[in-house]
């Protein structure tokens, strides 16, 4: 648009913000991350920070909040009975459809995204999982993954516990020994989860299925993400009764933003409130 980016002058930061609100129709948070980005564009550039003490700036970012308020909308959970809707519409003796089952199950049960298991565009065998990252065990499976959001020096290797369960359209290393058996001899280096022979399954092709299967089981996928598996298997845990510190050990939180993955729903909420009630007659 011929506004120079370095360094930036305070009006034309105010009309950024002005774009991102009112043209790219971006979310209050959002627009404070892409401020975050020219910190540092102008920092590695050898130049100040021109966000700070802009006391118009600061208050056009008020106005901006005002008018668009904070609020987040979470996306919809995936539970059991959605994954056995997924399940039904996918044949599993098909390479592709295989590896994407297992991927949804290895989500859900680890309380992972997907995007932390499957290929981001191209195969690193040094960051993605790898066939020799899934040990088989009597109880089921150990996953092995060496790189996550918050793992991204090395510093540790996080194991996701898979069990062998009686559910057998939900069982994940029934899920995971199919998927290998479909893959025998393959390279134990190799990606674990493949698009086909030769082609490996990425975070892209993983929504495209994730989305073809919930429109052919009958759902609406405008509002189920990556994070709808997490958000699923934690809300699955704690409406069982499993304490907050072991979801936080099973999800890999350092914090307590756990809670923002719990949904409390309305059956939930009720029942607590008519216990709370039925309570005033002890």
């Amino acid at each position: 648009m011929g506004y120079q980016m370095v360094p930036a002058s305070s009006s034309n930061i105010q009309v950024y913000v002005a774009y991102l609100a009112s043209c790219k129709k971006l979310k209050y948070s959002t627009i404070r991350q892409y401020l975050n980005i020219l910190t540092h564009i102008h920092k590695l550039s050898g130049y100040p920070d021109p966000l700070q003490d802009d006391y118009q700036l600061h208050h056009e970012l008020m106005g901006v909040k005002r008018e668009l308020g904070t609020a987040q909308k979470p996306v919809d959970i995936i539970t059991p009975d959605l994954l056995i809707a997924i399940r039904r519409t996918l044949n599993l003796r098909s390479i592709a459809d295989s590896s994407f089952w297992c991927a949804c199950l290895v989500s859900f049960f680890g309380l992972l995204r997907p995007g932390n298991i499957v290929v981001n565009r191209i195969f690193n065998k040094d960051r993605d999982l790898r066939r020799l990252d899934a040990f088989a065990c009597n109880w089921g499976f150990i996953i092995r993954l060496r790189w996550t959001k918050t793992i991204q020096f090395r510093e540790k290797v996080f194991e996701v516990l898979l069990p062998r369960i009686q559910h057998e359209l939900l069982c994940p290393a029934k899920a995971i020994e199919l998927m290998l058996s479909l893959t025998v001899g393959f390279d134990p280096l190799g990606p674990l989860f493949l698009a086909d022979v030769g082609s490996v399954l990425t975070y892209e092709l993983f929504r495209t299925k994730l989305r073809t299967a919930l429109i052919a089981a009958g759902h609406d996928p405008s509002n189920i993400k990556g994070h709808s598996f997490r958000r699923g298997g934690a809300t699955w845990l704690h409406k069982i009764g499993i304490p907050l510190d072991f979801i936080k050990a099973i999800g890999g939180w350092a914090s307590d933003c756990v809670l923002r993955y719990i949904d409390h729903n309305f059956d939930q909420r009720l029942q607590f409130m008519l216990c709370f009630g039925d309570s005033m007659l002890v």
